[in-house]
């Protein structure tokens, strides 16, 4: 059975060992419901998802306030997928399946290996995306610091969804000036490993497996929301639901960064690229087709949408601006920027334009910092 931690000397110790302290901010992603923190006693292992056995003794999960799902706690790792809830109510179970689409993004990420990068850990399929040449590196690191640009440089809570393993120094460094970076993941293999990089530079995090179109958090209480390269992974149907998620946890006057890829809406690739990327977006068709009607092993899900979707879609679409994050992206830098074609000095021109003209060459070039600021709801 399962004993309540009432206040007292066992929570006080259990705060200071977890950092527990914070578990008002959390929500039952099934009931919506507040949670409440329990021991663990005498619950068989076997009627834990299989997919959470190996991950650590555990001695204390969270219970939903109606009773119906148990959720454990690995190594201070907080379990709040619904895929991972245990049902131990009576009645019905609420759950519903995963659509495919979505189930291939959780079973890649939960397949994925990492490799070592820098002495921090990066997902082993970086360099398909990431350009990790020398002649690049200046440009890139420009890139993947900005989005700290977007969101006040002080608060309490930073939520980084889908937070990944924050394998990269210039990532690592966004929740400067945060007490708390949360972060949230699909993947708890990522969020293991987000918890020793983050440990190794010295900064406190929270870390919590959920899905960004569920997030198991409670309304306005994030200082500043971060999604970078993760919203066109979510299904098409899927992501303004994941959109609202992001708005709902952020405080009014918050701040919500959306790093976004525009793909085949982008001129500028489309110009540059030419016959390169008429026969990316060929494959990109091709191999959603393939997924479908063949057995293969996961594969990632993507899907653009227009800026002209993010500037109608939503009540509060006003509030959305489009700033410059990167212009370029890897198939570019391949083909054109080179050590003997005076690579680096055309990049830090293109760094110059990108600041300059950084609206227009958000929707012009490839990846967009989309920023959205939460109003203060008039009449309360």
């Amino acid at each position: 059975g399962f004993t309540r931690v009432t206040a007292g000397s066992k929570l006080q110790t259990f705060n200071r060992i977890f950092n527990m302290d914070y578990t008002g901010l959390l929500k039952c992603p099934i009931t919506h419901n507040e949670l409440t923190l329990i021991e663990y006693h005498n619950f068989k292992e076997s009627s834990l998802p299989a997919e959470l056995e190996g991950y650590g003794h555990l001695t204390h999960g969270l219970i939903d306030q109606s009773n119906q799902y148990f959720y454990p706690i690995f190594n201070g790792i907080i379990i709040l997928h619904e895929q991972y809830a245990t049902y131990i109510g009576t009645g019905e179970d609420l759950r519903k399946g995963m659509s495919f689409d979505k189930k291939r993004v959780f079973d890649y990420y939960n397949e994925v290996n990492y490799k070592t990068k820098d002495a921090l850990k990066i997902y082993e399929d970086s360099p398909k995306w990431v350009d990790f040449r020398e002649v690049s590196s200046k440009y890139l690191k420009n890139s993947f610091a900005k989005a700290s640009r977007f969101f006040p440089a002080k608060g309490k809570y930073l939520l980084d969804i889908a937070s990944g393993p924050i394998g990269l120094p210039e990532y690592m460094d966004l929740s400067d000036g945060y007490e708390y970076r949360v972060c949230v993941d699909i993947s708890i293999n990522a969020l293991i490993q987000a918890k020793i990089n983050m440990e190794k530079a010295g900064k406190k995090g929270i870390y919590i497996c959920g899905d960004i179109t569920n997030i198991p958090l409670q309304p306005d209480v994030m200082d500043a929301v971060l999604s970078q390269h993760t919203l066109y992974h979510i299904p098409k149907n899927d992501q303004l639901l994941a959109v609202k998620e992001l708005y709902r946890v952020a405080k009014p006057e918050g701040k919500i960064v959306i790093i976004y890829s525009w793909f085949y809406h982008s001129w500028f690739m489309n110009i540059s690229l030419n016959v390169i990327q008429l026969y990316r977006i060929f494959r990109h068709f091709a191999g959603k087709l393939y997924v479908r009607i063949t057995d293969s092993k996961p594969r990632l899900y993507f899907y653009p949408h227009s800026p002209r979707w993010f500037k109608s879609s939503f009540a509060f679409s006003e509030d959305i601006e489009f700033y410059c994050w990167r212009s370029t992206n890897k198939y570019f830098l391949n083909l054109f920027i080179h050590k003997w074609l005076f690579g680096e000095s055309l990049l830090d021109k293109l760094i110059a334009l990108e600041n300059k003209y950084s609206r227009f060459m958000s929707t012009f070039g490839e990846y967009p910092a989309i920023v959205i600021t939460k109003r203060k709801q008039k009449n309360g």
